[in-house]
């Protein structure tokens, strides 16, 4: 009988390693917003002054900013479905509002959200993670939305997705549940 054991490529950090205030205060805040969870910053901490400037930047991108955090998770889920991270797929920030439904949708092929907001944020995030984001109906649809500044912040925001998720994927963090948290048939980069 053969007992795998999961090693991540790059370890975690345990309480008695993190002598950083500050990375302890991200990770402690962390543990409330769940999205990223205190595992990736554990991970991540293996740096401090990445760490607590990552979650600066993600914390402004993500719950801050002039576009609503809910059309961001939305958006943040779908990416991480799309590109594979279970990980990533996983989380869901309690703050965000998203419904199980929305979750398993919204990186399915023919799903589209009801709020035109929502639908083109999440067209933006799909066609920036599956193509080139150059499709000229996707920014028709951005313009009637938002403005130029919210349409960087968004930009911003799945690009920081887009490498987290597959910084995640990378170090392997976590091990991964028998059941994926990526539902069957969704848009994926592979």
């Amino acid at each position: 009988m053969s007992t795998v054991t999961f090693k991540p490529n790059v370890p975690q950090l345990s309480d008695d390693e993190i002598s950083d205030p500050e990375l302890r205060a991200v990770i402690e805040s962390a543990a409330v917003t769940e999205s990223p969870p205190p595992s990736w910053y554990r991970t991540m901490g293996n740096n401090p002054d990445v760490a607590k400037e990552f979650a600066r930047y993600w914390d402004m991108l993500h719950r801050g900013g002039n576009v609503p955090h809910r059309i961001k998770e939305l958006c943040r889920i779908q990416i991480a479905q799309m590109i594979g991270c279970e990980f990533c797929s996983r989380q869901t920030s309690p703050s965000a509002g998203i419904t199980d439904e929305e979750k398993i949708a919204c990186a399915l092929p023919h799903w589209e959200h009801p709020d035109p907001r929502t639908r083109a944020a999440l067209h933006y995030a799909r066609t920036l993670t599956l193509d080139d984001g150059r499709d000229a109906e996707v920014y028709a649809e951005l313009d009637q939305q938002y403005t130029r500044s919210e349409i960087i912040e968004l930009a911003a925001f799945f690009m920081l997705t887009m490498g987290g998720n597959r910084m995640a994927k990378s170090w392997s963090i976590e091990p991964h549940g028998e059941v994926s948290a990526i539902p069957a048939g969704a848009m994926s980069v592979h």
